[in-house]
């Protein structure tokens, strides 16, 4: 067996980032075909949506790939295919400073990894480019800076104005035939967008007049929705091509985890407990077990240990919460709970009663809550929903409620108590 490396086992599992390598990639055959379909279709934009940690930026990685030429994903799946597709295709990931479409459009054009570098090698588009430069206030060293700190405003040229010339440059693009298929356009954490307001018209006017242009954004489903309801005739440009990512099933569960063992060639092995104990944690999200195997391979190579139990997930959540390997799902926890074991164990009562369609009886709640002897749960319910302790539950109707987020859900049922009754 040949020396494993430290970058070997910190790799194997991957909770921070996408997924790009096929041979990482795990299941979602039935979205990966409706994603080469919608590739291949004239006009369709392409919408994954989901919950956090389901797989959404992983997929808009494959559907890259396959936009470039590489196949290895289909043949992998098994999924027929005929040809390779040759898209020029750029991926943006929105953060806060993205506060409205034209923000969103400027950045795609003066960001040195999306279509900057190639407007440099086009004289006419670089013209309209300048129209941005003169007329915009640029809170950057120079045009094409890709700090996440830049800011742009819109100063000198109207909103309507940003509209014309990114379609004018797409244009000019799409005439220069660098790529046979056009132009691909990802757009992930789509939700970040504080006002999405626009964007809708915008795919509507390009699709008509820049017909080789397709875009992807990743977001939720509200999204979508709200695109639908502001212009009448949205529907049609994600016909087909809106792909919805469930929850994993237990099968895709276990092929990343046979993934990760493979990439480290079987090193250090999850036995048939650990991966059935792994798999339950995780509750359908993949991410959960990227975090979970991520932070035990790490262990058990520096005890050494080889193979893997239950026992050993379970010691190595508690590692998790101590060190507080997901900051943002511990904070939110810690921020729920607020050191109150009352308000922890409606919290936990909450999540082990959640019924198929994700809605909580809270009947069923307060008897789990009463074994706990918890007094008065209805008042921790009550906290639950309140912005103090980060509203994480959502009130629906009389006696029936749902958490905001199913990814926070799955942490709080893995999570080892951090009260105690005492």
């Amino acid at each position: 067996m040949n020396q494993i490396t430290i970058s070997q086992i910190a790799n194997a599992f991957v909770p921070a980032k996408e997924i790009n390598d096929a041979k990482l990639f795990a299941g979602r055959q039935a979205q990966v075909n409706d994603a080469l379909f919608a590739l291949n279709t004239d006009g369709s934009n392409i919408a994954i949506i989901g919950g956090r940690g389901i797989g959404k930026s992983s997929l808009a990685r494959q559907i890259i790939n396959i936009g470039q030429g590489n196949n290895e994903l289909l043949s992998k799946l098994g999924i027929y295919h005929d040809s390779k597709l040759d898209y020029l295709t750029i991926y943006f990931a929105c953060g806060n400073n993205i506060k409205s479409i034209n923000d969103l459009l400027i950045r795609l054009l003066t960001t040195r990894d999306c279509l900057l570098e190639w407007i440099y090698d086009i004289p006419t588009a670089i013209t309209e480019l300048g129209k941005i430069q003169s007329g915009v206030d640029i809170g950057i060293a120079k045009l094409g800076a890709d700090s996440a700190s830049e800011k742009t405003s819109v100063s000198a040229i109207q909103t309507h104005d940003v509209d014309v010339i990114f379609q004018n440059i797409i244009s000019e693009i799409l005439k220069s035939k660098i790529a046979k298929n056009g132009v691909l356009i990802v757009i992930d954490e789509f939700d970040q967008i504080e006002n999405p307001q626009g964007f809708a018209k915008l795919l509507k006017s390009l699709a008509t007049n820049t017909p080789g242009l397709k875009f992807c954004i990743v977001g939720v489903a509200q999204d979508i929705q709200y695109l639908m309801k502001e212009h009448g005739s949205s529907d049609r440009l994600f016909a087909g091509s809106v792909i919805s990512l469930p929850s994993m099933t237990s099968d895709e569960l276990n092929e990343i985890i046979s993934n990760a063992e493979n990439t480290i060639e079987k090193h250090i092995q999850f036995n048939d407990n650990a991966r059935t104990r792994l798999v339950e944690l995780a509750n359908g999200h993949p991410y959960i077990v990227h975090l979970i195997g991520k932070q035990a391979l790490k262990t058990a190579y520096l005890e050494p240990k080889y193979e893997l139990d239950s026992k050993f997930i379970d010691e190595t959540l508690k590692e998790i919460a101590e060190k507080e390997a997901d900051p943002v799902l511990e904070g939110r926890y810690k921020k729920a709970v607020a050191s109150s074991y009352q308000r922890e164990g409606v919290l936990k009562s909450l999540v082990s009663v959640i019924q198929k369609d994700g809605e909580i009886l809270t009947t069923d709640a307060y008897k789990v809550a009463i074994e706990y002897d918890i007094d008065n749960p209805s008042q921790y319910v009550g906290h639950l929903i309140s912005e103090e302790y980060g509203a994480e539950l959502i009130k629906l109707r009389e006696r029936y409620y749902r958490f905001k987020d199913s990814l926070f859900t799955t942490y709080v049922k893995a999570r080892p108590w951090l009260t105690s009754s005492k």
